[in-house]
């Protein structure tokens, strides 16, 4: 809640940085991410801010800040060990802890002695900061976000009577009230999409 991943890469770009690499754990979140960006900055999504993700890349020779999932900078390393094309790695939500963030994580520490130039911020919602910060010897910035009253409604799909997820969901939310904001969980990138439409 605090604007953590819209706001970081365009503070880091105001600061001067002019190729972000801004991690995301899932596809979807790269792209919306980098199309928030994009809009907030008032510019064309694949020109100064676009996003990367496995077999879409919306980037240019302009681009200066690139959302990338975590496994395709992975990736990157096969090609290019030192990260020579950023001079700026924002890892978000990394409390999230895969395989990906992990090997990153490890493979940063690493590099940072070798590329001084090479700023690398670290974000998260819930994690231990103190780890980290002694793992990178590193300075902790907190930035405190809103708190919004939550009310959690749980149901087994078994107990609905609908046929598949799509249909009981449409009857949790045709149970609620009209008013506030409605969060749902989905299993993929295809379930989300079918949810929303």
């Amino acid at each position: 809640g605090s604007g953590k991943t819209t706001q970081l890469p365009k503070i880091a770009y105001e600061l001067g940085r002019r190729s972000i690499a801004h991690t995301q754990p899932r596809r979807i979140a790269a792209r919306s991410v980098a199309k928030r960006i994009a809009d907030e900055c008032e510019v064309e999504l694949g020109a100064e801010v676009g996003y990367a993700v496995r077999f879409d890349d919306q980037t240019s020779e302009s681009t200066a800040i690139r959302l990338v999932t975590d496994g395709l900078l992975l990736a990157e390393l096969q090609r290019d060990q030192r990260l020579s094309r950023y001079d700026t790695i924002i890892i978000d939500e990394a409390h999230e802890r895969s395989l990906s963030i992990d090997f990153l994580l490890g493979y940063l520490k690493q590099l940072l002695p070798r590329r001084p130039d090479l700023k690398v911020v670290i974000t998260s919602a819930t994690i231990d900061v103190e780890r980290f910060a002694e793992m990178f010897d590193a300075p902790i910035i907190e930035v405190s976000g809103r708190t919004f009253p939550v009310e959690v409604r749980y149901r087994p799909l078994a107990e609905t009577g609908a046929d598949n997820e799509l249909e009981a969901l449409a009857q949790a939310v045709g149970e609620l009230p009209n008013e506030g904001d409605i969060l749902v969980f989905m299993s993929g990138e295809r379930e989300i999409r079918d949810a929303a439409e």
